[in-house]
């Protein structure tokens, strides 16, 4: 029989019981313990047999067991952060027609809309209760995380249980994931990475601990925390890397650090590759995270200034193909494409009819994700990422399509014309800049802010704005973005 993410789990339970599985800074739990936990969880669910369950929670052990008891009960994972907008919460739950949500009491009264089941800070598990059916299935989607179409609209990304046991595997064989490791549990649960981080760790038998929000946004208590508790991993955005680049020291057990979602540049890790192995990552959500890798110690920066993304890991396949679908040739750029065992199921959401292109058959039958992402292979068989082909960066590790803000801009009612640019400041981080045509005399920046915060997360609203009478344009009517009046920003300021 196939596996499943909670039969490999079921696995890592059976084989060494006593085990730590998770542990934050309130609690812990072996696998054993975190099995019951799950049990116990889907015993109290208000639907026996749920399709989608959303995820509104503080990042804690109660989070990741509530997790792993709606893949348990055969239903998908729908993770949305507690502090999102408030608009954009409820856009994503609806649009995924959610069950109900698992949260917790201090949240409930953001969830109005939904019905909730709410997990405490203690979970009481009942000594009598018989393990429950497995009804996960290698087939069914494990979670629906959210990302953005081509044209900017928020689209939900099904990926399902094979991809996820799929890159477990991946993610053990690449960097030698044992039971002795010890994997911080750092990013967002909407962005790839913490699907790295949780099902990496915890369908290999390793151990998984988990900082206090508090902790998280404090580099200097992170790196204590990540000391007291032995971490030997820590995967995260390359702003993460650059961070502990400052410190003089690195925990004593740490042995490699993996970055992911941007590119990454030599001058932001120079102190680490003198401490630990450093990893630079590639895999979009639609291919389940984890696509390529490339190890930073001694290796090379492009002329661009950053290291290139690797090459394709084991059941990978990456293409690079024109607007054909033809492969290029050598040293010329193409669309990265990628196939094998991470592609992602199908889409949700009002526009998931125009991304299905996206994820495509090849005339030969090979079902490939079309990325986005233009990228050219190396005469050295590595890949160097170049540029998105659509208006789109990262923001802080998140995808961001410009098209997205300039319509909330829009949809405020102050605006009449707009544009959304993102630059880099010194350090290569990118920013954004909205260019905005004022609709009314009384214009007010602040009330356009406040609205816009009402749907977008603070990442995806821009840090400078430019008032003008009009937006120059081309002499076919486009946007002229080069015209626009650039903003620079001081990061050594920030």
């Amino acid at each position: 029989m196939e596996p499943t993410i909670y039969s490999r789990f079921k696995e890592m339970v059976n084989a060494d019981p006593d085990h730590p599985a998770i542990i934050d800074e309130r609690s812990c739990v072996n696998y054993s313990g975190l099995d019951r936990l799950v049990d116990t969880l889907i015993s109290r669910f208000p639907s026996f047999i749920p399709a989608r369950v959303g995820v509104v929670m503080d990042h804690s052990v109660e989070m990741i067991a509530s997790i792993l008891a709606i893949i348990k009960a055969g239903a998908a994972f729908v993770p949305v952060e507690p502090d999102f907008p408030p608009e954009r919460m409820t856009r994503f739950l609806t649009e995924c027609g959610v069950d109900f949500v698992v949260t917790q009491e201090k949240y409930s009264s953001r969830l109005k809309e939904f019905s909730l089941f709410i997990v405490g800070p203690v979970i009481n598990v009942d000594p009598s209760l018989h393990p429950l059916p497995d009804r996960c299935k290698a087939d069914r989607p494990a979670y629906i995380m959210y990302s953005s179409s081509i044209s900017g609209y928020p689209i939900g990304v099904m990926v399902g249980n094979r991809q996820v046991v799929a890159l477990a595997d991946r993610f053990r064989d690449t960097f030698n994931i044992s039971t002795d490791d010890v994997l911080l549990q750092y990013s967002a649960d909407i962005v790839n990475i913490f699907i790295e981080e949780v099902f990496g760790t915890l369908l290999n038998g390793a151990m998984l601990v988990i900082p206090s929000a508090t902790t998280r946004n404090d580099p200097q208590a992170l790196l204590k925390f990540a000391d007291e508790q032995y971490v030997s991993i820590i995967s995260g955005f390359p702003y993460l890397l650059q961070e502990l680049n400052h410190f003089e020291s690195l925990p004593m057990t740490l042995r490699m650090l993996i970055s992911g979602g941007d590119q990454l540049n030599p001058a932001s890790i120079g102190h680490l590759l003198e401490q630990v192995t450093v990893y630079n990552t590639y895999g979009p959500t639609e291919t389940t995270a984890l696509a390529t890798c490339y190890c930073c110690n001694n290796g090379y920066a492009l002329p661009s200034g950053h290291y290139p993304i690797g090459r394709p890991l084991e059941g990978v396949e990456l293409m690079l193909l024109d607007n054909d679908l033809n492969p290029v040739a050598q040293g010329q750029e193409g669309e990265i494409c990628i196939a094998g065992t991470g592609v992602a199921d199908s889409f949700t959401g009002d526009h998931r009819a125009e991304q299905l292109a996206s994820i495509t058959t090849l005339s030969d039958g090979t079902r490939v994700v079309r990325t986005g992402d233009v990228g050219m292979r190396l005469d050295d068989g590595n890949i160097r990422y170049i540029r998105r082909k659509e208006s789109e960066v990262n923001i802080l590790g998140k995808r961001v399509v410009t098209g997205e803000v300039e319509r909330a801009l829009l949809a405020t009612g102050e605006v009449s014309d707009c544009a959304v640019v993102h630059y880099q400041d010194e350090k290569g981080s990118a920013y954004l800049v909205g260019y905005v045509v004022p609709s009314t005399r009384s214009f007010s920046l602040s009330w356009v802010k406040n609205r816009l915060a009402q749907y977008l997360p603070a990442y995806m609203i821009p840090e400078f704005f430019v008032l003008l009478k009009q937006l120059p344009v081309t002499a076919s009517g486009q946007v002229n973005t080069l015209a626009l009046p650039v903003v620079l920003k001081d990061s050594a300021a920030v």
